[in-house]
C-alpha cells in the first residue's frame, strides 16, 4: 500500500524557479488546466469546440512564449544573478536537452495544435493561426535558440562579451543564413 505514491527527491543543486516542474503529479496538473480552460471558453463565450480549442491554443502559445522563451532570469535573489541571462527554458533541467521533462514540453504544443486544427475541420484563418503558434513554439525549444540576446533571432546585433560570444555569433549566423531550403 505504501508504494502507491511517487517518491522524488531532487537533485541537490537545483535552481528555485524551476524545481516546481519536477515535481509528481505537475503534467497531469498542466494538462487538466488547458482541458478546464477550454471548458471554460466554451462555456463562457458560446463558441464551437474547435474555436475554444484554437483561443486555448493561441492563448497557451502568448503566455509560455512569454514567460519560457522571453522573459529572462528569476523571481529569486539569493541565486546571485547566476540565471539573469537565461530564459526559463534554457534553466528547465539545468539545460540538459531532451530531457523527460523537455520532451513532454515540447510536444503539449504540437497535440494542442493536432487538437485545434483536427476540431475546425483545418479551416483557413484558424489553421493559419494554429499553425503559427506551434511553429514558433516548437523553433524557440531548437537548441540553437538557447542563449540568444532578446528579440535576435536569426537577425539584429547581439551583444558580444567575449571571443567565445563572437564564435557563437558566427555559428548562429551560419545556421541562419545557410540553413539548407526546403
Amino acid at each position: 500500500m505504501a508504494n502507491l505514491y511517487v517518491k522524488a527527491s531532487p537533485p541537490a543543486d537545483l535552481n528555485r524557479n524551476t524545481e516546481w516542474f519536477t515535481y509528481p503529479g505537475v503534467w497531469t496538473t498542466y494538462i487538466l488546466f488547458l482541458f478546464f480552460s477550454w471548458l471554460l471558453v466554451l462555456s463562457v463565450f458560446g463558441c464551437s469546440p474547435g474555436m475554444a480549442w484554437t483561443v486555448v491554443n493561441l492563448a497557451h502559445f502568448l503566455v509560455t512564449y512569454h514567460f519560457f522563451h522571453w522573459k529572462k532570469g528569476t523571481p529569486f535573489s539569493d541565486d546571485q544573478g547566476i540565471y539573469n541571462r537565461l530564459t526559463w527554458w534554457e534553466q528547465v533541467d539545468n539545460g540538459k536537452q531532451l530531457t523527460r521533462n523537455r520532451k513532454f514540453l515540447t510536444v503539449v504544443p504540437v497535440v494542442l495544435y493536432l487538437i485545434a486544427s483536427h476540431t475546425t475541420d483545418y479551416q483557413h484563418p484558424m489553421l493559419f493561426f494554429n499553425t503559427i503558434a506551434m511553429i514558433i513554439l516548437v523553433v524557440a525549444k531548437f537548441p540553437h535558440m538557447h542563449k540568444l540576446p532578446e528579440g535576435h533571432y536569426c537577425i539584429g546585433k547581439p551583444e558580444r562579451k567575449t571571443v567565445m560570444d563572437d564564435v557563437m555569433l558566427l555559428y548562429r549566423l551560419n545556421f541562419c543564413l545557410y540553413s539548407p531550403k526546403r
